[in-house]
């Protein structure tokens, strides 16, 4: 049952404004909008329920596997980190940017365990860009 994990209320806005304001900067043209980023910002998840574990999938392309900070603590499974901007070689001279979707600076996503987790068997490896979470269920 996948709804036994909760991502958390502050997940319920952010993405939301981002995408909002993305969709102002495309509507109304390149530069309307000066983009900078204050406040964090959620990677996508995906998340499934197996039968003896529950599986997340979190996008964080650009991010080095040894920047990640997961961790477990008091039933919430936490993810934080920072995603530098993309930038072009400094060869390429003066950039004007048009365009910006790939969010960047600082990310955290809280996940609310259920109470039948292992916290201490929980794994985690990074692949193509995609931080993958096991986290076996005890019953």
């Amino acid at each position: 049952m996948v709804n036994a994990l909760h991502l958390g209320k502050k997940d319920d806005f952010t993405p939301t404004g981002r995408r909002m304001s993305k969709w102002m900067d495309q509507v109304l043209g390149p530069g309307f909008h000066h983009y900078g980023h204050t406040d964090n910002w959620a990677p996508a998840i995906n998340l499934c329920e197996h039968e003896k574990f529950y599986c997340v999938v979190v996008d964080l392309a650009g991010v080095q596997a040894g920047e990640i900070d997961l961790r477990a603590e008091a039933g919430v499974l936490v993810l934080a980190g920072d995603r530098a901007m993309p930038s072009e070689s400094k060869d390429c001279g003066h950039v004007r940017l048009h365009l910006m979707e790939i969010d960047h600076g600082p990310f955290e996503r809280e996940i609310q365990l259920p109470e039948e987790v292992d916290i201490d068997a929980i794994e985690a490896f990074y692949r193509n860009g995609f931080l993958w979470i096991r986290i076996p269920k005890t019953s």
